[in-house]
């Protein structure tokens, strides 16, 4: 027993202990050089102990140890394919802005690709430089001392000695008029460090939305601001992609991972369930048995730097749990990477990757992981996949994007907009409407009859669009991107032989091809000349047969019809929605009908088309006014629309799991029954499963008397996108969802309730609801939201009148309900709207009349409105709030 090992390590806490006490008593100040952190001391956790106390278990640990770092070794792959570096950027250069920095150095270095940054050790240096050069602002970033710091190496402990010459920095730059710009992506963890510092600059950037408003407390001011993270298009592209890529799923976590091991361990169960190669990589491996998860042990897989980058490169999963899944804002800087890259991305759930990154894949269970992992029929169908993570990274989330915005709050307007020529030939009536579908918006269009050479002056990049192609919404978009990874004279579509993202020396055709202006002449586009030499080839998608018309597909022999109701939302209903249907053992045997309530964005309809054209058991109903102002009018109208003898709905921002929809369909088979019934998953901030009462584990329950369940359970309900409907039983009954109304699905799900005859409840999750998708209805309280909830009570009063259980509702649930949703949603109004909205929810008590209020904040609302005291409303349900 090492005794004396032990002995020492607490007699080191002791001494920290003591000398911690005598300095706060004195109130010293000390430095650098002197700082011991508590995270400096040796650990006394038992853990940590257990070897000094052994020899015996200590040596058979390293053993162990040693035998698995060299498993580990063994499983690195022995062909990885060789990295090929970027030859630059030929669309990014660097911004004439001066800053002076202090923070990580590796920020450092990103800096200074992007502008001129100016390093410097102390205050002095910093003065020195505002002698030569006009700094635009001083950039100060959060950086503990383990990330190795330019400068001021602790400026993350609030009592050290470089926090306090930080802060006559500061002094000293408002000195000289020189703006203070604080950044951090610490806040998760660290906020408490670096608070204070950040209060002291004149704008601040966080990752964390949440902390926007204790900045702007603790500020005094409102000059704070999200910043997302952004990745360096040179070390991470998708240059080499195409080439030596296979089906393992890597874990690239690094560990340990605090909060969220079993979420790492379902996401893994998943990998092997599919039969996909796993491996989990170490960079070192130091405590190499304590950090990673047992259960991973066998996957381990240890490589350098070098080798770590290529096997990424070579594997077709990224699987990354993020450790924070609340925040809107924060996500794993790994997950962008890998979109960079050309990773399929799988992961657990997240806020912002389920806002920012619909086409990455979120699992909720084991089952849902093997789904998504076997889901892809080809690997052109994969392929194709990762390139929707390449474009939404290279459009939007570059380290350049976000400097920009930076720029941007403090006043600066230094935006790249690199504007494009597309030269029409042929049929330029049908070319100019393909044009305007470019999702790329610096773009201008002339046939190629009025092609002067002043045109090509005018434009960093020019481009034919040529009859004998269709050229679809991102064709543009996807070709400039490659000019921000590579430095290329042109960037072209494949041509045969050629391996797609891969260095070129020639094109095939100008009218696939995208070049730089200022390398070409018009002879050079019209085919005359031919330019060779530093090209990029890009993949093949993205372009069809000039001669390709969309038409409807033709009607099938199907099972089931699932309804999506669409307004606005083509991206998400592209990668969630369909993209989870995809996964169902039934796929081939459903008719998808994509009903669009009216929508007036252009990229939605491009996804619509693309399914069509994608999917023979696709189909499409648009209404073109504009829309009714819920999903009720398009789900109704499928209804009408469906042939097959059942039904079932899911929204285009949520998604099917665990082949839900196949096995609800297996049970209605028993044709005694009007609907199956399963449960939902509500992820938010946070997770909440939604299940009716009575279910038993892994069973499924028949009622036989509906009605009576609905009444014994107060009139709970479960959404109708967790159901298998029988299309008879709806038009037997005429039960439709009403229009214009909000929440109306939970009218639909009652009324049903109260005609079916038989109904089975389901104890599995039968799809994800995304409770904070950004702009989603059910998080925005507005006037109108008010007037749709009037429309669906106005219309549950009359139902519930008509089937004899309006006193039962009276009785056990309006104001339960008024309380804890009418009442809330009141506190979320705008001031303007209040008094309206008070008026709207006693139009709501009205019809419920006759009405005996018992609960105190119900009745209390009534008695104040009916007495005119609009004001002292305000004061409890608006003003005490805010």
């Amino acid at each position: 027993m090492d005794v004396k090992t032990t002995l020492r390590d607490v007699q080191a806490h002791i001494k920290w202990l003591k000398d911690e006490k005598e300095r706060i008593k004195g109130n010293d100040r000390i430095t650098g050089d002197e700082l011991v952190l508590i995270d400096d001391l040796p650990s006394l956790s038992r853990k940590t102990q257990q070897p000094h106390l052994d020899d015996v278990l200590g040596a058979k640990r390293l053993q162990q140890l040693e035998m698995e770092v060299a498993a580990a070794k063994n499983r690195l792959p022995r062909e990885l394919p060789a990295l090929v570096e970027s030859n630059g950027s030929g669309y990014y250069e660097k911004t004439d802005v001066h800053i002076a920095f202090v923070g990580p150095v590796r920020r450092a270095n990103e800096l200074e690709r992007i502008c001129h940054t100016h390093l410097f050790e102390n205050v002095s240096g910093f003065l020195e430089i505002t002698e030569t050069e006009k700094l635009d602002f001083l950039l100060i970033s959060a950086a503990l001392v383990e990330e190795e710091p330019t400068t001021f190496h602790h400026m993350g402990t609030p009592l050290s000695h470089s926090r306090h010459w930080l802060e006559k920095l500061i002094i000293q730059a408002r000195r000289k008029e020189v703006p203070v710009v604080f950044e951090t992506t610490l806040d998760t963890n660290h906020f408490d460090r670096f608070s204070s510092l950040a209060a002291k600059a004149d704008y601040i950037f966080t990752s964390n939305e949440e902390r926007l408003n204790d900045y702007m407390e603790e500020a005094g001011h409102e000059r704070v601001f999200v910043i997302r993270p952004g990745i360096d298009p040179i070390r991470f592209n998708p240059i080499g992609m195409y080439a030596g890529r296979h089906e393992t799923a890597l874990v690239t976590n690094a560990f340990p991972v605090h909060r969220f091991m079993n979420d790492l361990t379902m996401l893994a169960e998943g990998v092997r369930a599919a039969n996909k190669p796993l491996l989990v990589l170490r960079e070192r491996h130091e405590a190499f048995l304590s950090e990673a998860p047992q259960e991973l042990h066998d996957a381990l897989v240890l490589a350098d730097e070098t080798e770590a980058e290529q096997l990424k490169r070579a594997s077709d999963w990224i699987l990354h749990v993020n450790e924070v899944k609340g925040s809107p804002t924060m996500t794993e800087t790994s997950i962008y990477e890998a979109q960079a890259r050309g990773n399929l991305v799988i992961t657990n759930y997240n806020v912002a990757v389920n806002n920012d990154f619909p086409n990455a894949f979120i699992a909720t269970s084991a089952l849902d992981a093997k789904g998504i992992l076997e889901m892809f029929e080809s690997k052109d169908e994969r392929y194709e996949h990762q390139l929707l993570g390449v474009r939404n990274i290279f459009s939007n989330h570059t380290m350049y994007d976000r400097f920009s915005e930076m720029l941007f709050a403090l006043g600066i307007d230094k935006k790249v907009r690199r504007h494009v020529l597309v030269i029409g030939r042929g049929d330029t009536a049908k070319l100019e409407a393909q044009f305007e579908r470019q999702s790329y918006p610096y773009k201008r269009f002339v046939a190629e009859t009025d092609l002067t050479e002043a045109d090509l002056l005018s434009v960093d990049y020019v481009t034919v669009f040529d009859s004998r192609h269709m050229y679809l919404d991102y064709y543009v978009e996807d070709l400039i991107n490659a000019f921000k990874y590579t430095d290329s004279s042109f960037v072209t579509k494949p041509a045969a032989g050629q391996v797609e993202h891969d260095f070129v020396d020639c094109y095939t055709d100008v009218a696939l091809t995208v070049f730089k202006a200022a390398d070409v002449s018009i002879d050079h586009l019209t085919g005359k000349e031919t330019l060779s030499g530093n090209g990029y080839v890009i993949d093949r998608f993205e372009r069809l047969d000039g001669t390709d018309e969309l038409v409807e597909n033709e009607p099938g022999a199907y099972k089931l019809s699932m309804i999506v109701p669409i307004y606005n939302n083509g991206r998400y209903l592209y990668n969630k929605c369909f993209s989870s249907l995809r996964r169902s053992s039934m796929f081939d045997e459903m008719e998808i009908w994509l009903v669009d309530d009216g929508s007036t964005d252009s990229e939605t309809a491009s996804y619509i088309e693309r399914l069509v054209r994608k999917y023979p058991n696709v189909y499409t109903y648009a209404f073109n006014d504009g829309g009714s102002g819920s999903a009720s009018r398009p789900r109704n109208k499928g209804v009408e629309l469906a042939t097959t003898k059942f039904i079932a709905f899911l929204d285009p921002d949520n998604e099917a799991v665990n082949d839900g929809y196949a096995e609800l369909f297996r049970i209605m088979e028993d044709d005694s029954l009007d609907l199956a019934v399963g449960s939902m998953l509500k992820l938010a901030s946070r997770e909440a499963m939604i299940e009716l009462n009575d279910l038993e584990p892994d069973s499924v329950k028949i009622l036989d008397d509906p009605r009576a369940y609905l009444l014994e359970h107060n009139f709970k309900v479960q959404s109708i996108q967790t159901m298998v409907i029988r299309k008879s039983f709806l038009d037997a009954n005429h039960l439709a969802q009403v229009i214009g109304a909000v929440g109306q699905d939970s009218l639909f799900f009652q009324e049903m309730f109260l005609r079916a005859e038989r109904v089975a409840l389901v104890d599995l999750t039968i799809h994800d609801y995304y409770a904070a998708v950004a702009g989603s209805t059910v998080n925005t309280i507005t006037k109108k939201y008010f007037d749709k909830c009037v429309i669906r009570e106005t219309a549950r009063a009359k139902a519930f009148a008509r089937e004899g259980v309006l006193d039962a509702y009276r009785d056990s649930r309006f104001e339960y309900f008024f309380e804890m949703w009418y009442l809330v949603f009141l506190r979320r109004s705008r001031p303007e709207d209040f008094n309206d909205n008070v008026e709207k929810l006693y139009t709501i008590v009205e019809q419920y009349r006759p009405l005996e209020l018992t609960r105190p904040l119900v009745k209390q609302f009534v008695e104040l409105h009916e007495a005119g005291q609009q004001s002292e409303l305000k004061r409890l349900y608006f003003d005490a709030y805010l």
